[in-house]
């Protein structure tokens, strides 16, 4: 008998608990959207306008049994604010941020069900500056990251940095070889030799003739 109480003490124990934890949602239902919440996918795109980035999120797979809070817009956002599940949230500059998703079921409303997060880049203002033309993975070149420098201060750190740089070997640059006499010598030989060798044949056969007549001329 004292078992049993035991038992019934236990599970009445354990319901409160569960009731208190999910505020009258069962279990399964919050792990179910628990796993919608996981299947959430995030995805941004950026655009430069005056020389700075803004981000677009879309946010997609979203459900009737949830919504989530921006922590940059301090909004929240309802199945439906969105297209089919889908929706964009424009404009963010660089910054991080979060979304807090919680259950939009009327018998367990705000019940937390996990947390996704985001963090945007800072686009340099120096990315698509003329000096870096030449130069596109220096530091200061870099499309994102902070350069927190004025235009005067760029430029000498750029021109300083172009001056440090090592002269690297090209195979564009013209290089100047002076040949030896000998050298050209070979040059003309290899380019004129149909024209020696003409030459020498004619010499020759000359010499061959004079030489022919006189032996007739002895005789």
């Amino acid at each position: 008998m004292k078992k049993i109480i035991l038992f019934l003490l236990i599970s009445m124990f354990t319901f409160s608990a569960s009731a208190l934890t999910y505020g009258g949602c069962n279990y399964s239902d919050v792990s179910r959207m628990k796993s919608i919440v996981t299947n959430i996918n995030l995805s941004y795109d950026y655009k430069i306008i005056n020389n700075e980035a803004y981000f677009d999120v879309t946010l997609s797979n979203l459900t009737e049994d949830i919504y989530f809070y921006d922590t940059i817009t301090q909004k929240n956002y309802y199945y439906s604010d969105t297209n089919n599940g889908e929706i964009i949230i424009s404009n963010y500059k660089p910054t991080s941020g979060s979304y807090k998703f919680y259950s939009a079921k009327n018998a367990c409303y705000g019940i937390s069900l996990g947390t996704k997060y985001y963090n945007f880049p800072v686009y340099n203002k120096y990315y698509s500056d003329p000096l870096c033309k030449d130069i596109p993975n220096y530091s200061l070149c870099q499309k994102w990251g902070y350069v927190n420098y004025s235009q005067d201060e760029f430029e000498k750190m750029i021109s300083d940095y172009k001056d440090s740089k090592p002269i690297e070997s090209d195979n564009n640059i013209n290089v100047e070889y002076k040949k030896t006499f000998i050298e050209k010598l070979i040059d003309v030989y290899i380019n004129y030799y149909y024209y020696f060798l003409g030459f020498l044949i004619l010499v020759c056969s000359i010499i061959i003739i004079v030489n022919n007549k006189k032996n007739q001329f002895k005789l």
